[in-house]
């Protein structure tokens, strides 16, 4: 007896352990992996979320040279750093390994071993930061999305990114910080310029006008109208290059195309004060083309559409005639079955005649406006008053004198 108790006992505490109850953590936040979106279509400073960043891995950049005529406020090298894979001396310096290292343009030695100004970096993966501490806190993809979406502005991201990439020659680590977009101005990414020399070397294109004055007929070219377009606005793109912008309004080394004009002549131009006033040529004349096949259809659909309009008229014309025929024959037979073929006729032709009765007068000619009328000894006699001067007079209901 006492042995079933015991065997009872632990069976029911066997089973009662087997049962776990686990609340759920509704703080817990699950991060699924972003989805990497790379678009070689912009370049790095136009970059904005997560997944375009998460896009440049296995991608290469290029460290642009500085532009000698910027009076640079911002250390060409501040946002960069290095990290060391073994231990490297430098004159009297020492670099421990993993160690990381902010860049200075002071440290001449270090920088002379890295070669970084005009060299290729292929990156090897994205780090986020959340800038709002007063130290840098590392963040998911998903935190520096959020945060993107509330603080990012045309200058700024919301966050930070860290590019970790190693130097195509060198194989040295080097970290880029990019924070805003003068940091990303140092850069280029290769397939954006890839991008850019297939798409638009050697192609013909549609500069517009600069200056207001100019809107209405720029307005016209961009709605493809073949009248508003002469050939001092044809280019042809004969070179894209990463050169030294001609102004001031890029901090750093920008996209330059070289533009051949309808009289051999070339000119430099920056893509970026360019792209949003170029047509290609060929899209111009297939959208002048489309234009004007439209134009034509709807122009042939208008003259269809009178033509049917001024047909529709001509039958409802006929149909009114053969109407008022039909009426005045039904009319004339009326009059002559009620009044005879003498009257009848004259009734029907609208035409009164002395001896007619007021009766005979009204269905020739309609009721009058107004009539006046006179009692005498010798009866009742009325004047029937019409428009423009025309008036009838009885007596004793006969038709006796005619005015008009």
């Amino acid at each position: 007896m006492i042995r079933n108790t015991i065997l009872l006992i632990l069976f029911s505490v066997n089973c009662f352990s087997q049962i776990a109850i686990e609340k759920p953590d509704n703080k817990a936040k699950i991060d699924k992996p972003l989805v990497a979106e790379f678009n070689e279509k912009i370049d790095l400073h136009e970059f904005k979320t997560a997944e375009q960043f998460l896009g440049l891995i296995g991608k290469e950049l290029f460290f642009l040279p500085e532009n000698s005529k910027y009076d640079f406020i911002i250390d060409q090298y501040e946002s960069i750093s290095y990290l060391p894979k073994s231990k490297l001396k430098l004159g009297k310096k020492r670099y421990k390994p993993n160690q990381l290292v902010n860049l200075k343009k002071w440290d001449k030695e270090l920088l002379d071993f890295l070669k970084l100004k005009e060299n290729y970096f292929v990156i090897d993966s994205i780090q986020f930061y959340d800038n709002s501490y007063s130290w840098r806190k590392k963040i998911s993809g998903f935190d520096f999305k959020e945060i993107q979406e509330k603080y990012s502005s045309d200058y700024s991201l919301g966050g930070s990114v860290d590019i970790y990439t190693h130097h195509k020659k060198s194989n040295e680590i080097i970290i880029f910080n990019i924070s805003n977009k003068s940091n990303a101005e140092k850069l280029i990414s290769v397939p954006y310029f890839n991008h850019l020399t297939n798409k638009y070397l050697d192609k013909k294109i549609i500069l517009k006008k600069q200056g207001s004055n100019n809107y209405f007929e720029n307005s016209e070219i961009e709605n493809y109208n073949r009248k508003y377009l002469d050939s001092s606005q044809i280019f042809q793109i004969t070179k894209v290059t990463i050169k030294e912008p001609n102004t001031e309004y890029h901090s750093y080394y920008t996209p330059i195309f070289s533009l051949k004009k309808s009289d051999n002549t070339t000119e430099e131009l920056e893509f970026y004060r360019i792209k949003d006033n170029l047509i290609f040529l060929n899209d111009f004349v297939a959208g002048a083309e489309l234009r004007e096949k439209r134009e034509s259809i709807r122009k042939d659909s208008l003259q269809k559409i009178k033509i049917a309009e001024d047909k529709l008229i001509q039958e409802q014309q006929e149909l009114r005639k053969i109407e008022n025929k039909k009426k005045q024959i039904e009319r004339r037979n009326k009059c002559i079955k009620k009044y005879g073929k003498l009257y009848g006729e004259i009734i029907v032709n609208n035409r009164v005649r002395i001896g007619m009765t007021k009766e005979m007068c009204e269905d020739s000619w309609g009721k009058p406006e107004s009539i006046n009328r006179t009692t005498n000894a010798y009866g009742i006699s009325e004047q029937w008053v019409y428009g423009g001067g025309n008036y009838l007079y009885f007596d004793n209901g006969k038709l006796t004198s005619i005015q008009n």
